[in-house]
């Protein structure tokens, strides 16, 4: 048998300034240790915990972790229900938690990665691992029988350490139990990360410095030179040395808790240690099955209620306390006898890495039930126990714990959102979580592929539109090197000519349309007939120009359309005019219809009646459609019922650019972002079933952007919008239709936040108001110091906060504040002077 297939002899380690603890790492997950142990490595999944839209979310976050604790305890067989006979059959474990803050970098495959990295290059995120390491033990000659057995003693005897192949029968039991907990194998880059974490995760082989309550850690010849000439001692006086870094390593005393639902907030101690740049937390421990427990608790049950009546008489407890600690008891033995207590972690030791020197380790962790201690003069020593197949024990607090303090710590904690690639919409707010937009992933989801953006007045909405337009023109389309975006904008006065511009797209005005003979005629952009007649015939009954008599047309227009086009009508004005002269439509249906057309210029770039009109023109680029001078008479919000025939009209036309384009886009890989949405929505669910199928068949993403969300759930079309973006909205009904329409309860936290103003105080006493989900200025200087903060909910189901991040020469381009339009003309002016 080869010399590298087997773990090297254990040596006695008595420095613990080495590298690292891992000699070698073997393919699959395995790690050889410096003390000639082996583990295996398995990466634990990430999931929101504190965004975490339900309760019920949140508990199955923490079941893969409970359940592979459940499993390795499931492994050992001890042969006494006694923990001190028990104990050398358990399973030695190490969960190491890694956080590192990284440059944001796009993955390699994204579609815009450089645009993307060039938008953003100071942006930082972070990258964070959750690594479960189970030490492996040797069956001596493994699977092979008598004779395996005897070559495997004779090599070890001649060459020294143990065969590999001694470890295969306990490697496939820990392998396939964590893989039924959904564990995954981790590339050899995350485990490299995870054997250097102190060094960013570039190599472990630093140099160290530690102080008594902090640990310096030098990436190279240069840093411990420059360390050297400002004085060892005094590391306050020192100058910004680059390739260095501080570090302060702390133990878990306990927590202010005793037993808490794994819900409760308390349970998540370990969500505010990351939160308060922890860079990473060890746990080791062994796994002790619930029946030792359970059987020690009954044996030393008689010992601790002797020392509490023992403290009593001495007076050292009251007896309401006395009282308290035997509930606590009875409450434990209550879970285990039932046989569904979980098994415990035995000697389990909690470290954690700050990042920098903590002056007030009471402080950190913020409002996490963890009381820390920093490990003076023990930080050096600290380090190597955190690494990975460790032997080194240096921690003075060990815990004697049941797995679900741990797995419902929270450390399994990530707020991720969104796609796997496409435009960022921005980065979670909790964990600086790049969050896409794919303009194609719903496309094979089985919700219909809309989006929809929820926001009030001022709340962001507008600048999101322009910014996920700009990224998706950027994504190359299946026939192009672009993919085409629509913004239809029917609000008067909006313009975002300059942005659209400045991208190298095109605008067109509704001044324009008022001369165009049935641009948006469905029959002439139907990509069938049979579709053109029934979207025309659609488009016809909502804006009913025959007044009480449109119940006696509904199918009278039905037949004369479809007639018209099975004679080789091209539009929808020569459709009825064929039918007409064939007797096969009603005189004044048709009159009242050619007259309109004759009056109004946006029904009559709805109704074509030259066959040889051309429909819209979309090119790869961005393309937005305005409304310009013209005065599109749209009714207020909410009142689409009874409004009069031109705003019906106006109706009409506003859905007919949206088809107009989706057909447009078909096979493209298109968008369609259609501002103040409710117009559209208030069609009915017939209408955005519609677009629904549409934008399927078609590949094309409607995103919808309006602030009367309440319209979508009064006509029942929760279950035709498959994701969204709730960004600040202030009226009250609004903001719980928007949680509504995404499934998240609308609690009065959640409400609050969503509707919180931006700045609280008065005067000279105003301050920006954290809480709120508006982008936030600083009162004197006007800097934006946090973008505006929306709810990502996403094609799997999540959701959760995103700040809204844009690069800064975009936000000047397409900011709506007045002073900054102001700006931008007096820009344009002087370029012209």
């Amino acid at each position: 048998m080869a010399r590298n297939s087997k773990a090297p002899a254990a040596q006695p380690l008595t420095d613990v300034s080495v590298p690292t603890m891992m000699r070698t790492l073997l393919p699959g997950g395995r790690m050889l240790g410096v003390d000639g142990s082996l583990w295996l490595a398995r990466k634990v999944p990430l999931e929101p915990v504190v965004d975490a839209r339900s309760l019920d979310e949140r508990i199955n976050v923490f079941t893969p972790l409970m359940a592979a604790y459940d499993e390795l305890a499931a492994m050992s067989h001890p042969s006494s229900n006694r923990r001190a006979l028990a104990r050398k059959d358990y399973r030695q474990t190490k969960l190491l938690m890694v956080n590192l803050k990284k440059l944001y970098n796009p993955e390699s495959g994204h579609p815009i990665a450089g645009f993307l990295k060039e938008s953003f290059p100071q942006q930082t995120t972070e990258k964070r691992l959750l690594i479960l390491a189970v030490k492996l033990s040797g069956k001596l000659g493994g699977n092979g029988g008598l004779r395996q057995a005897i070559d495997s003693f004779t090599e070890t005897l001649v060459v020294g350490g143990t065969p590999l192949s001694d470890y295969d029968t306990d490697l496939e039991r820990v392998d396939a139990a964590l893989a039924r907990c959904g564990f995954s194998v981790p590339s050899s880059k995350e485990i490299s990360l995870a054997n250097s974490w102190w060094n960013q995760g570039h190599f472990p082989d630093t140099v160290d410095l530690p102080h008594s309550d902090h640990l310096h850690i030098f990436a190279d010849a240069k840093a411990v030179r420059m360390a050297d000439a400002a004085g060892r001692e005094d590391c306050h006086s020192w100058p910004v040395i680059p390739n260095h870094r501080t570090l302060t390593m702390a133990t878990l005393e306990g927590f202010d808790f005793d037993f808490v639902s794994p819900t409760s907030t308390e349970a998540h101690w370990a969500t505010g240690l990351i939160e308060d740049d922890a860079v990473a937390v060890s746990i080791s421990a062994q796994i002790e099955p619930a029946k030792v427990t359970r059987a020690e608790l009954r044996r030393q049950r008689k010992r601790y209620l002797d020392d509490i009546n023992e403290r009593l008489k001495q007076n050292k407890m009251e007896l309401s306390e006395q009282e308290e600690m035997v509930r606590t008891l009875e409450s434990v033995e209550e879970v285990y006898a039932s046989r569904d207590g979980s098994p415990t972690l035995v000697d389990a030791s909690v470290l954690i890495a700050f990042d920098g020197e903590v002056e007030d380790i009471t402080q950190a962790g913020g409002g996490s039930a963890a009381n820390l201690r920093v490990m003076n003069f023990r930080q050096r020593q600290a380090l190597a126990e955190m690494m990975l197949c460790s032997h080194i024990r240096a921690n003075p607090n060990l815990h004697d714990m049941p797995t679900q303090n741990v797995a419902a710590s929270g450390i399994q904690s990530l707020s991720t959102v969104g796609d796997k690639t496409g435009a960022l919409i921005g980065f979670t707010e909790r964990d600086r979580q790049p969050a896409y937009v794919s303009p194609t992933a719903a496309s094979t989801a089985d919700g219909l592929p809309l989006m929809l953006v929820a926001g009030g007045t001022g709340s962001g909405k507008t600048q999101a539109l322009l910014w996920l337009a700009t990224q998706m023109n950027q994504i190359p389309g299946p026939k192009s090197p672009r993919s085409p975006q629509v913004i239809v904008d029917p609000k008067m006065d909006s313009d975002h000519s300059p942005t659209v511009l400045a991208a190298g797209g095109q605008v067109i005005s509704l001044d324009d349309l008022q001369h165009a003979d049935g641009v948006f005629d469905p029959i002439r952009f139907a990509r069938s007939p049979e579709v053109g007649v029934d979207m025309a015939a659609s488009m016809l009954g909502s804006i009913n120009p025959w007044g009480d008599k449109k119940g006696e047309y509904e199918v009278a227009i039905f037949v004369a359309l479809r007639y018209g086009v099975a004679n080789g009508a091209k539009c929808v004005g020569q459709a009825l005019q064929i039918a007409l002269a064939h007797g096969k439509a009603p005189h004044d249906m048709v009159k009242q219809v050619l007259e309109l057309a004759e009056a109004s210029p946006m029904f009559r770039a709805c109704v074509g009646m030259n066959p040889e009109s051309q429909a819209l023109n979309i090119f790869d680029g961005i393309t937005l459609i305005k409304v310009g001078n013209s005065h599109l008479d749209l009714p207020e919000p909410g009142a689409i019922e009874g409004a009069p025939l031109m705003q019906r009209v106006c109706l009409a036309l506003v859905r007919m650019m949206v088809f107009g384009s989706a057909m447009a886009l078909t096979g493209r890989g298109g968008v369609i972002h259609l501002d103040e949405a409710w117009v559209f929505l208030g069609a009915g669910k017939a209408e955005v079933e519609r677009l629904g199928r549409l934008a399927r068949s078609q590949g094309v993403l409607p995103v919808l952007y309006t602030q009367r969300v309440s319209d979508a759930l009064k006509a029942e079309l929760t279950g035709y919008i498959s994701r969204g973006f709730i960004l600040p909205i202030e009226d009250r009904d609004e903001s719980e239709a928007a949680c509504r329409l995404f499934n998240l309860e609308p609690t009065q936290q959640r409400l609050a936040r969503i509707r919180a103003k931006a700045i609280v105080g008065e005067g000279e006493s105003q301050a920006p108001n954290r809480n709120s989900m508006r982008a936030l200025r600083d009162p004197n200087t006007n800097r934006v110091i946090r973008g505006a903060i929306g709810i990502y909910a996403d094609l799997t189901g999540r959701a959760v906060p995103v700040e809204v991040v844009l690069p800064p020469n975009f936000l000047t381009m397409a900011s709506t504040n007045p002073e900054d339009i102001r700006r931008r003309q007096e820009a344009a002016q002087a370029v012209l002077v």
